[in-house]
């Protein structure tokens, strides 16, 4: 069989043709593992983690933060698609793989999750992640297999290029049970087989990834081992290292908390049986920002109210910026990262979390629910497993759906339509989930539908100095 190029780094993965007789459709596999296979982690007993790594034993941390967006209700509102921080281009890209007209709007977007590995001597282990709510979007280096599958071009009618069945809503299914079988956003899995953890601190080439043009390489800023892909036939047909395995996703799930706005305030309900980590609520303006914190976070079931921040006596952008950079940066450290992988994080999302006008909430998950909602299997199984993520929950408040709803209505005026398109095309990442709300608010008007297929496929990716 001659493998076929189809699109963005994911020309040359390890493709199966499978035919689907009911649906005489042929889709390509990322073959391997099933859905769902290999054990997730124990989870690890609290623990008062070191700064750094002792130098002994095997040890794996991972950080990552999932993004939601919410009326003022608490609703999630899908179209969390969009991309906002480029991805260099060594990246194999299921997103961007074939020519998609649209996309699947969901809500909630799962982003940079990075797992580091540690260990006092080289060795080899076998890693995959699942996210059975959702579909594994990008990752890097390559993986033995992945799933859901995507199609080879022309393996139906009207496919001139290769497709994504979950990703692309205009994909020509050749009937409804196939679309029920092979379209759900779910079962997502990425198995990366054999991964080489190479001795600690030896020096390999890694992929260019400038900072200038991407936040990619503040998570290379750690002290963890250097892993190598050898197995996995790779797009380039040489080994792949990096400082750390990376993916990303697209789901539909509940998170661990329900986040509601009023006039001035916030309520945070925690839904799970665990505690939830540190907790803030930010307001940024253009010009400058301020944020409150809640150290010991929200116990199982309790509710809290707490007062939003005021931009009236806001400190200047750089000031506040520190000030939460720092903040953020203990509560990471306290929820058992070691202190270069917070700082890590911090520099790789500060732009997004810190200095993006808006109101928001941050708070760390706990790893119960992380284990449960995506699964990671190491095997030899690792002395210790620590994995941080960080919900960021960007809130539509009651003045932000007022202006947008008045926006929304000018779309039904030609005398308005160009500048109500231009409210929204200014939100970049979040104009379809805000938008989706004020048409939700305004009854679905069928006039919204045309400007919403628009901003559903518009692109959204800007590079660090946009």
């Amino acid at each position: 069989m001659t493998l076929r190029s189809f699109g963005s780094r994911l020309a040359l993965l390890p493709l199966v043709l499978a035919l689907v007789p009911a649906c005489a459709v042929e889709i390509v596999s990322g073959g391997g593992a099933e859905p769902g296979e290999g054990n997730p982690p124990s989870v690890p007993e609290p623990s008062n983690e070191p700064a750094a790594y002792a130098g002994k034993g095997f040890v794996v941390h991972e950080w990552g933060t999932d993004t939601v967006v919410v009326g003022s209700d608490g609703s999630l509102q899908r179209g969390l698609h969009h991309e906002e921080e480029d991805l260099p281009g060594f990246v194999y890209d299921r997103v961007r793989a074939g020519t998609l007209p649209g996309s699947t709007s969901v809500h909630l977007k799962m982003e940079t999750p990075v797992t580091y590995f540690y260990a006092d001597k080289p060795m080899k282990a076998r890693v995959q992640v699942a996210f059975p709510s959702g579909v594994l979007t990008q990752w890097y280096p390559a993986v033995a297999s992945f799933y859901p599958w995507v199609a080879e071009a022309y393996a139906v009618p009207g496919l001139v290029a290769a497709g994504d069945p979950v990703l692309d809503p205009a994909f020509p299914w050749n009937g409804p049970t196939c679309q029920e079988k092979y379209g759900a956003v779910g079962q997502g899995l990425l198995d990366w087989g054999e991964v080489e953890i190479l001795p600690r601190g030896e020096d390999v080439p890694l992929p260019e990834a400038s900072l200038d043009a991407f936040t990619w390489s503040h998570a290379r800023a750690v002290d963890a081992n250097a892993v190598r892909v050898t197995a996995a036939p790779t797009a380039s047909g040489s080994p792949e290292a990096e400082r750390f395995l990376f993916y990303r996703g697209l789901g539909n799930l509940t998170p661990p908390a329900r986040v509601t706005a009023a006039a001035g305030a916030v309520r945070v309900e925690n839904t799970l049986p665990d505690a939830l980590g540190a907790l803030f609520v930010v307001n940024v303006g253009p010009a400058g920002g301020a944020f409150s914190v809640v150290p010991a976070g929200v116990s199982p079931g309790q509710t809290v109210d707490l007062d939003a921040p005021t931009l009236a006596s806001a400190a200047p952008l750089d000031a506040f910026a520190e000030a939460l950079g720092e903040a953020v940066t203990s509560a990471l450290d306290g929820a058992g990262l070691y202190h270069d992988e917070s700082l890590a994080m911090v520099a790789t999302w500060k732009r997004q979390w810190f200095r993006t006008p808006g109101l928001r909430v941050f708070y760390l998950a706990p790893q119960t629910w992380t284990d449960a909602t995506l699964p990671l299997s190491v095997d030899p199984a690792p002395d210790s497993v620590t994995r941080v993520m960080m919900i960021r929950v960007e809130v539509i408040t009651p003045d932000l759906e007022e202006g947008d709803v008045a926006a929304a209505k000018g779309l039904a005026d030609p005398a308005t339509e160009v500048a109500s398109k231009a409210h929204f095309q200014g939100l970049g990442r979040f104009a379809e989930p805000r938008l989706r709300r004020a048409l939700g608010l305004l009854g679905q008007p069928s006039w919204g539908e045309p400007f919403l297929a628009a901003v559903t496929s518009a692109e959204t990716r800007a590079t660090v100095g946009e």
